[in-house]
């Protein structure tokens, strides 16, 4: 066994990913692709705890990070509660409004990459822009490798200036003791109660939203200034940083890269949905637009722009892009206020964890009843059971002597 390569001892004990591992593979030469040819997406969750924006509770977040495969410089990112087809719109609108438009972007094909809103012919995001999306293959991360190596040093290096680090390296006890401190405090704080002495030390260990952004935007900053890149070429003995690559490209190639202004960032990154105009109104996630204009185009199907924060009109297009109006919100029937689109992500977001509480509630009763439910025996009279009582059946008699000498016989009590 010992004389066997590693792939022959792992043939048949591995597959997928962990397979492809043990094999050979092509390495990609990025020096031919021009700054912004490609960047390549990815969301990783943070090992840590954040309060959240919202109710302040710990919880985990999601960091999405955009980089340029040429220069290896990180051009966007994007925190989030979780990996979304909005967050990742975030990061490449980031990106895009910095440092221009790419040719192609490449990413997995996770829910938060591969969607509608990004991809749908004429709606997408990416089509609009004229940007082809390409995804790897299932199972092979190996294509994506700039990104995942990436991954395992900027997310780990945020993550580790916190004291609520549960990753590799993190004490398990010290990890348990300071979770499980830190939700009593939250609690506490919740019912108005109180802080003991070791809540209160346990509470200033969770970092807030904006303090982890903070230290988000310090990191990629420095990755990108200071770390110096084994990919990269070397001058004078050492290699380039991503700033310095970047910066060297664009000085002796050219820059041939197209920025967006900021009405084309802003109307670009609109989602879109196609919708059907009826009599001046048009409906979108259950909320009501109206236009006068909107007669013009009165039965066809018309593409709707809107803004993932700000629900109180849409901008409507013709299917061929041409401006029709804007449409103002009025009449919703569902609610006070128009819903806009990150708080419809959030409440569907809501259901689904309720959902899966629901489950688990489910299965612990389940846990908690007998296999077979019944009262207990109390005599063994009761076990057997009360037999039915039988029928006396009437004699009949012909003559009244044969009925007086059955009664002295039976007893009076037959009538």
């Amino acid at each position: 066994m010992n004389k066997l390569p590693r792939r022959e001892k792992a043939r048949g004990r591995l597959t997928g990913s962990a397979a492809k591992a043990l094999e050979t593979y092509k390495k990609r030469d990025w020096s031919t692709m021009p700054v912004n040819g490609c960047w390549i997406a990815d969301g990783k969750s943070l090992n840590m705890k954040v309060a959240h924006p919202i109710h302040g509770r710990p919880f985990t977040p999601e960091l999405t990070l955009v980089i340029d495969g040429r220069s290896r410089y990180v051009v966007g990112w994007s925190l989030a509660l979780s990996e979304n087809a909005i967050a990742v719109a975030d990061a490449y609108r980031y990106g895009m409004e910095r440092h221009g438009k790419p040719l192609f972007v490449y990413s997995d094909n996770g829910g938060g990459e591969t969607n509608k809103m990004l991809d749908a012919d004429i709606t997408g995001i990416f089509p609009r822009l004229g940007i082809t999306h390409m995804t790897s293959i299932p199972g092979n991360p190996q294509s994506r490798g700039i990104i995942e190596r990436l991954n395992g040093v900027i997310p780990r290096a945020i993550a580790q200036k916190f004291p609520t680090y549960n990753g590799l390296g993190a004490d398990r006890e010290s990890v348990r003791v300071t979770g499980r401190t830190i939700e009593s405090a939250v609690r506490a704080i919740e019912n108005k109660r109180d802080l003991k002495a070791v809540q209160k030390n346990a509470i200033v260990k969770l970092p807030s939203w904006n303090q982890l952004l903070d230290v988000i935007t310090e990191e990629v900053e420095k990755y990108n200034t200071q770390h110096r890149h084994s990919e990269l070429p070397k001058i004078d003995g050492h290699h380039l940083t991503p700033a310095e690559a970047r910066r060297l490209a664009l000085e002796t190639e050219g820059d041939d890269i197209e920025y967006l202004t900021e009405v084309e960032l802003r109307d670009m990154f609109k989602p879109e949905q196609v919708r059907v105009a009826q009599r001046g109104w048009l409906e979108l996630m259950n909320n009501q637009y109206f236009s006068e204009a909107l007669i013009n185009v009165d039965g066809e199907e018309v593409r709707v722009a809107y803004d993932i924060h700000d629900a109180s009109r849409v901008i409507v297009r013709r299917m061929n892009g041409d401006y029709v109006c804007d449409a103002i919100w009025n009449g919703n029937k569902q609610a006070a206020i128009p819903v806009n689109a990150m708080q419809d992500a959030m409440e569907k977001r809501r259901i689904r964890r309720l959902k899966l509480n629901d489950d688990h509630r489910r299965e612990i009763e389940a846990e908690g009843r007998p296999v077979l439910e019944s009262k207990p025996v109390q005599s063994f009279s009761e076990f057997l059971g009360t037999p039915e009582p039988v029928p006396v059946e009437k004699p009949f008699f012909f003559l009244e002597t044969d009925r007086d000498e059955y009664l002295r016989k039976n007893g009076t009590h037959h009538k």
